[in-house]
């Protein structure tokens, strides 16, 4: 009848784990956190009988595993101890499997991992030195295994193969297993489509934002420039014989070029204004001000002469500005603007173009 109770008990344990681990997977992509396995080893503890505490061990950057989660135990104690990659693979296996008090003193073992602890965590040790087997549980990730999700019990070290347990917790362990995969899996989508935005939105020489950014800020700055009574400008620089120097140097040197061109740039206009790369000779700089930005252009002017002067080739390089509302409305027309009233930049110095 004992066994009928259990039987029941298990069953029902394990619906309502499922039904959490469900919850977890599908209402946010960020991975288990340690509430989350506690909460799952609540959902255990908390309606087997014959199960008292548990533990998650998760694999480190290093290669060592660290527990992440505690029920039951004290998580200051377990918190204080790792297992090499060594440890680990030596005492679990590729699968399921119930390691017994008889077989391995758990106690010695964790007490060497532990070393001297304070008084106050004296009494929480007791918890482990109740526990008479335990079951492992690993969790795989494409068929490694990065973590053990442990059940306790305290009774009889012989309970598991009583209960018929082992096949409970290997569904336990796949519905992890699958739980924490597809965490992983949304984590290496995000870092590709990261890479994927790193092309797309990111000039591949000088590393700016290119011309598809400049679109997504503009209408923001438009909207900033409004709300602070200012006026936006489109300042655009422009290499008019980087095609000359590609031929003559090849495309090395001038990409070398463009990357020292672009830090000149950035270095002489503020924080706040966006600065992006619109192809492979021209660069646009969004700015906000009060009134036409002579500093900005000064500043930009000065460093860009001092900068060709230094290299010892015969670079051209204009400079122009457009106003938003007065010479468009919109980028590609402040950008033809710009284009038509640029001039050279030893020309342009304080002038209002």
């Amino acid at each position: 009848m004992k066994q009928n109770n259990f039987s029941e008990e298990v069953k029902n344990a394990f619906i309502s784990f499922s039904e959490l681990i469900l919850e977890f997977s599908t209402e946010r992509e960020t991975s288990l956190k340690r509430k989350d396995f506690e909460a799952l080893l609540k959902v255990l503890v908390d309606n087997i009988p014959f199960i008292h505490s548990g533990s998650v061990l998760l694999q480190d950057v290093d290669g060592s595993f660290f527990y992440i989660a505690a029920y039951n135990h004290d998580y200051k104690l377990l918190e204080k101890i790792k297992f090499s990659k060594e440890e680990m693979y030596m005492r679990r296996f590729k699968h399921v499997y119930i390691l017994k008090r008889k077989s391995i003193d758990l106690i010695k073992e964790l007490s060497q991992k532990i070393g001297d602890i304070d008084d106050t965590l004296k009494e929480s040790i007791r918890s482990i030195e109740n526990i008479k087997a335990f079951v492992s549980i690993p969790i795989r990730v494409q068929r490694k295994i990065i973590g053990f999700f442990n059940l306790d019990t305290w009774e009889d070290e012989d309970t598991f193969e009583k209960n018929r347990f082992l096949s409970i917790a290997e569904m336990i362990g796949d519905l992890l297993s699958l739980s924490v995969e597809r965490f992983e899996l949304i984590k290496s989508m995000k870092e590709l489509n990261e890479k994927i935005n790193k092309v797309v939105m990111f000039d591949p020489v000088t590393h700016l934002p290119n011309y598809k950014v400049l679109g997504n800020y503009f209408d923001k700055y438009v909207s900033l420039a409004k709300r602070d009574s200012s006026n936006l400008y489109l300042i655009k620089i422009k290499f008019e014989n980087i095609d000359e120097v590609d031929r003559k140097h090849g495309f090395d040197y001038g990409n070398n070029i463009l990357q020292k061109f672009a830090k000149i740039i950035e270095k002489n206009i503020r924080r706040s204004d966006i600065l992006v790369s619109l192809n492979r000779e021209s660069f646009a700089v969004l700015a906000i001000s009060k009134s036409f930005p002579y500093n900005i252009f000064d500043r930009l002017n000065d460093s860009i002469v001092k900068f060709i002067n230094s290299q010892n080739l015969d670079l051209t390089c204009t400079i122009g500005i457009s106003e938003y509302g007065v010479d468009g409305k919109d980028v590609d027309s402040l950008i033809s603007s710009a284009e038509e009233k640029s001039k050279p930049v030893k020309e342009s110095k304080s002038v209002k173009v």
